[in-house]
């Protein structure tokens, strides 16, 4: 795609202004758009408490997404990982850990690579505090957790699962068929 020449000239003139060069006043712009966009993406971000709905059978295992917040404390991420388990901090979103049931299926999702590992939810909710912050941080283990495969990236999962759903959401429930789905292409990967 190219940038209008009309466009290209206002941010030349920005640019001498501001005694910057073209190319750091468009990455400028940029992160300062998708810095904009990913607060307008959180504000329609489901509530907490939406995670469940009015008709579950307490005997169906449900299938989640979660995503580690990398971009935001990559230090966080890492620690699921480690600890084979799934975090959420805050309220807002630490409540998700909260309504988890013992078995539920829980993808780690890292943004910009893919699912990276799952388990089943333990039934123990440990509530720890975050970055000085007490309490802040709700945690479950993830049974039988697997991360030994290559991450099932954000267009795999798409595929495989034959619908769209948002990556960039804290935590959003899948279908059974969706988790299905998932389970069977992490299988697959982890004995080729």
């Amino acid at each position: 795609m190219r940038i209008e020449s009309s466009i290209v000239n206002q941010i030349d003139e920005l640019a001498s202004d501001l005694n910057k060069t073209r190319s750091g006043l468009i990455s400028i712009f940029i992160t300062g758009g998708i810095e904009e966009l990913v607060k307008q993406l959180q504000q329609r971000e489901l509530p907490a408490n939406d995670i469940t709905t009015v008709d579950d059978d307490e005997s169906n295992i449900r299938y989640f997404l979660l995503n580690t917040n990398y971009n935001n404390t990559p230090s966080d991420h890492f620690l699921m990982l480690k600890n084979g388990e799934a975090a959420a901090f805050y309220p807002g979103w630490k409540e998700n850990i909260e309504r988890l049931r013992e078995g539920d299926i829980i993808f780690l999702y890292h943004s910009g690579h893919g699912i990276c590992g799952y388990g089943s939810a333990g039934s123990k909710l440990n509530i720890t505090d975050h970055q000085g912050d007490k309490n802040e941080r709700y945690s479950r283990v993830l049974n039988n957790f697997v991360s030994n495969f290559k991450p099932i990236t954000a267009k795999t999962c798409k595929d495989i699962t034959k619908s769209n759903f948002n990556f960039r959401i804290t935590m959003s429930r899948l279908t059974k068929e969706q988790g299905d789905a998932i389970v069977k292409k992490i299988k697959e990967l982890m004995t080729a």
